[in-house]
């Protein structure tokens, strides 16, 4: 049987303290809703955050709920949730002892 080897694309953002942005060499282009386990968020984090065990929370709209998925190793795979309609939103917390940091949210659109 042959082995089948799974490809995702990586979306890059930047964070610095309570900001963050896309990267800017990475390609957002063409993204397609509806993809599942394809897409994954990829996070540069500034040393405010070492030491904090991070989530990234993903919404289809600025009023749903969201859907929570905790980083490991600075990455996680984008939720299919997210994915369903035309943009998506993300934000990252993160939290240790005595200590809670949250982003703003970044939209990302989906065209293709």
């Amino acid at each position: 049987m042959e082995e089948v080897r799974s490809i995702m694309r990586n979306l890059k953002f930047n964070v610095s303290g309570q900001m963050m942005s896309p990267d800017q060499f990475c390609d957002f282009a063409g993204l397609v809703p509806g993809t599942e386990g394809y897409l994954q968020a990829e996070f540069s984090f500034s040393e405010e955050w070492n030491g904090c065990g991070k989530i990234a929370e993903f919404r289809r709209f600025s009023t749903s709920e969201p859907v929570s998925v905790k980083l490991v190793g600075d990455a996680c795979v984008i939720p299919h949730e997210a994915l369903i309609g035309r943009s998506f939103k993300v934000s990252v917390i993160g939290i240790r002892k005595g200590f809670r940091i949250q982003t703003n949210m970044v939209e990302v659109k989906q065209n293709g």
